[in-house]
């Protein structure tokens, strides 16, 4: 084989490698999600919840994946407002009542972190922490009463992974 026959065969052995790893998985986003989510209370429920968005992968940026983030948090906070509203028509107690007030500022908290994203990182990120204490005083109004409700529980846990993630997220802005 002739030096330039072998040439051509390296640069081709070579842009072939290079079209694999732009296409292997590792992508800008996946490890800004990887990064994010080591620091999380969930590793694995934090790449679950991120991952579950379109936009995600096209993530190029902590400033991207933080409006990805806040916006499932405050989606999430809304349904869960919405069942514990419901809930409360079906089982009129004042814990279950207690939630529901705790409930519209988890979701305040997060509509807030949202907007503020662009202009203030430092608001953002203290109203992506505040929205899991919320959550904390929604289950220990329930345990205090001696009122086991599972779902109310699950979707404080929620509340806690997605405050979580945004807190990390804007922290790093």
């Amino acid at each position: 084989m002739e030096y330039s026959d072998a040439r051509a065969v390296m640069t081709v052995a070579l842009s072939f490698l290079l079209l694999l790893h732009s296409l292997s998985p590792t992508t800008a986003a996946t490890k800004l999600v990887e990064g994010v989510c080591k620091k999380t209370i969930s590793y694995a429920n934090c790449v679950e919840a991120l991952d579950s968005d379109s936009r995600t992968p096209s993530a190029s940026n902590l400033k991207d994946l933080a409006k990805i983030a806040l916006g499932l948090a405050l989606s999430n906070a809304t349904e869960s407002k919405s069942f514990i509203d419901k809930l409360l028509k079906i089982k009129r107690t004042a814990a279950v009542a207690k939630c529901s007030s705790w409930y519209k500022l988890v979701v305040a908290s997060f509509r807030s972190a949202l907007e503020e994203v662009e202009e203030d990182a430092l608001t953002a990120n203290y109203d992506a922490k505040i929205a899991s204490d919320y959550a904390v005083s929604c289950e220990n109004e329930l345990g205090s009463r001696g009122i086991k409700i599972p779902a109310i529980s699950t979707i404080n846990n929620y509340v806690q992974l997605y405050s979580s993630i945004g807190f990390v997220i804007t922290n790093e802005l």
